[in-house]
């Protein structure tokens, strides 16, 4: 088999962000025709929606960068078309605020990240899937900065009481 070259990442074209939005809808109802019972949004761990949130990595000078409300656009639009597929009952995301594989970084996490579940609460989202280093090769959040306690228990200066850990369903 003759290897193919590994083409060079580029920046998205304001006009191909869009069509992101679409290729994630058709996924989620391709999971729903499939049979499954929901989806899980992956807004971690360096991967597109995360390059997206992320000052560190976006330096985009469109409607899609710059201002945290430019950088949470495309998550949300994402967020927003799987909830039109689903229903937000069926959905959720997942974020690693300080995760830094990748060279993924952030000048303010906090405030980032408590923007962005903040927006997505008002999405009626089922549930947000939060990840934290606590040692490895992922490095040490010291327990002042996580998100979440060790009970799991989500902030509640950071997040609503909507969110919980599992999600329960009724």
């Amino acid at each position: 088999m003759e290897k193919k070259p590994i083409p060079v990442p580029r920046v998205l074209n304001t006009d191909e962000v869009p069509d992101i939005v679409k290729q994630f809808r058709q996924a989620a109802e391709n999971a729903k025709t499939a049979g499954f019972d929901g989806v899980e949004i992956h807004g971690a761990n360096g991967y597109l929606l995360d390059q997206f949130l992320r000052s560190g990595s976006n330096k985009r000078t469109d409607k899609y960068g710059g201002s945290l409300e430019n950088r949470a656009r495309l998550p949300l639009e994402v967020t927003k078309a799987v909830i039109e597929v689903w229903g937000g009952d069926r959905v959720g995301y997942r974020i690693s605020p300080h995760n830094t594989e990748h060279s993924m970084s952030d000048a303010n996490p906090r405030e980032t990240f408590s923007y962005f579940t903040r927006e997505l609460n008002t999405t009626g989202l089922s549930y947000l899937h939060l990840i934290e280093p606590i040692g490895g090769r992922s490095g040490f959040v010291p327990p002042k900065a996580r998100f979440a306690d060790p009970a799991q228990n989500i902030r509640k200066d950071v997040y609503t009481e909507r969110w919980l850990w599992p999600p329960q369903r009724e």
